[in-house]
């Protein structure tokens, strides 16, 4: 069970990390590392395998090309999520398509929950700053006020990343286990409808325009041919 061999210290490195990819989205510094090909990539670089975290990554990817991280609309948060899956996904040695699909999905998931905290911090954002009488003009209070909201911003994605970081790998473990040859129809079955549906939430973000359409069949082709290669 290699995806639980998983000491204090590297778990304190994967938490602080999240806590920078999350801030990375809105607060500071906004260097696209919560992209989660990026964060993918660096969860997988710290079991060293940087190319699984970057596979993971790189499928979440995908699937929140829909949702733009801008504007009033609410997206799934993809730092800590991908920073989860490309650990996730790396600690078992990239193990096989079942558990790539897995951590993916995992992290479509923990990229909503995050979401939903985030609402909660904006909220609680507007009751720390959202009242500029509250200062009486004094500049250096508000911005200890700003200061204490990216705190707060950290603390909360570094949490989310403590919280789902163990139940990732221990479901990424159990799909390894599916692996073939044991099972090796009900795991192909399975992989197969995953990456079929993956696609397809990333496809819809084409919508009718045939240029994108032709963009995204080159794209499979490339990719296709690259993991023939690699493999």
């Amino acid at each position: 069970m290699a995806g639980l061999d998983l000491n204090p210290g590297l778990w304190v490195g994967i938490v602080l990390l999240g806590a920078l990819v999350g801030l990375d989205g809105i607060s500071w510094s906004q260097l696209m590392i919560s992209r989660p090909i990026v964060a993918g990539t660096l969860g997988g670089l710290l079991f060293g395998d940087p190319g699984a975290g970057f596979l993971s990554g790189a499928l979440l990817e995908i699937v929140s090309a829909r949702h733009p991280p801008y504007g009033a609309a609410r997206y799934p948060e993809t730092g800590p999520a991908g920073l989860i899956a490309g650990a996730a996904y790396a600690s078992v040695g990239s193990a096989g398509l079942l558990p790539l699909i897995t951590v993916t999905l995992a992290g479509w998931a923990i990229g909503w929950t995050g979401s939903h905290s985030i609402q909660l911090q904006r909220a609680l954002n507007g009751h720390l700053v959202g009242d500029p009488t509250a200062f009486g003009g004094d500049a250096r209070m508000l911005t200890r006020r700003h200061r204490l909201a990216m705190r707060l911003d950290a603390v909360r994605a570094a949490f989310i990343t403590a919280v789902f970081v163990v139940p990732t790998m221990v479901a990424a473990n159990f799909a390894a286990s599916f692996a073939p040859p044991t099972h090796a129809r009900l795991s192909g079955a399975l992989a197969a409808a995953g990456i079929a549906g993956l696609a397809g939430a990333g496809a819809r973000v084409l919508g009718g325009r045939p240029r994108g359409w032709s963009a995204f069949a080159g794209g499979a082709l490339a990719g296709a041919a690259l993991g023939v290669l690699l493999t």
